[in-house]
């Protein structure tokens, strides 16, 4: 027999051991993943507690009784109904939105423009709310406040009405205007049906049955008189 007949050992005898055993271990982990799978329920993982939306910062009431500054108001319709006793004392900072007319709009003058807004940033206008700047206004944080941290829209029975533009009324001629907003120069349209209202410094004695007020809410929940009273003047909604 010659040398090339003869069978040659194998050049990596170790290499077929470690091969079957990395199979074998590769079959054992897989068992063993399954196995802990198959443990597992089937039922879904728990829900997170469920955490509400945080509440306005305002509650609007309908007056039903007032006797100098000595409120009696009510929150709620029918048997969801709530009364409630409020002292506003002399001295007690209150605002009274009152319906106005183009004539009496004299710049320079604040504006809230009063919507439902929606997805598509088409709405119906539903008030102008005017009131004197308080100082040198910035638009840098959004609309902003006619008086005592009040926009105009908290006596609203439409929950959903917000203030979707302000801007400072440089001039007006009895129907247009010039204005200043953050985006920059603008302009503003007022005709005689528009829903004009004027804010309006008074006292608590002034506040009638049938007007509507908002009052800011502590962090407690209960009114806060001593921020400030925002009223609207009955018939003028």
């Amino acid at each position: 027999m010659t040398e090339s007949a003869l069978p040659r050992p194998a050049r990596f005898p170790w290499l077929l051991p470690v091969a079957i055993f990395l199979v074998v271990m590769a079959a054992l982990a897989a068992v063993l993943l399954f196995a802990r799978e198959a443990g597992k329920s089937d039922a879904p993982p728990p829900l997170d507690a469920f955490v509400p939306p945080p509440g306005l910062p305002y509650a609007a009431y309908n007056v039903e009784r007032s006797q100098a500054g000595k409120l009696t108001v009510t929150t709620g319709t029918a048997k969801d109904a709530t009364s409630l006793n409020l002292d506003l004392p002399s001295g007690t900072r209150v605002w009274f939105l009152r319906t106005g007319t183009p004539a009496e709009i004299k710049p320079p003058l604040l504006v809230n423009v009063i919507a439902v807004p929606n997805e598509v940033r088409n709405y119906t206008i539903t008030m102008l709310a005017f009131g004197q700047p308080a100082g040198i206004v910035s638009f840098e944080d959004g609309p902003l406040a006619l008086a005592d941290g009040f926009y105009g829209y908290e006596t609203s029975r439409e929950g959903r009405e917000r203030a979707v533009v302000s801007a400072v009324l440089e001039s007006f001629d009895g129907r247009n205007g010039v204005t200043r907003t953050a985006n920059g120069p603008g302009t503003i349209f007022v005709d005689e049906g528009a829903p004009i209202r004027l804010l309006v410094a008074g006292e608590p004695a002034a506040i009638q049955p049938g007007d509507r007020i908002a009052l800011h809410l502590r962090a407690d929940g209960t009114p806060d008189v001593a921020q400030g009273v925002l009223v609207l003047v009955a018939g003028a909604r």
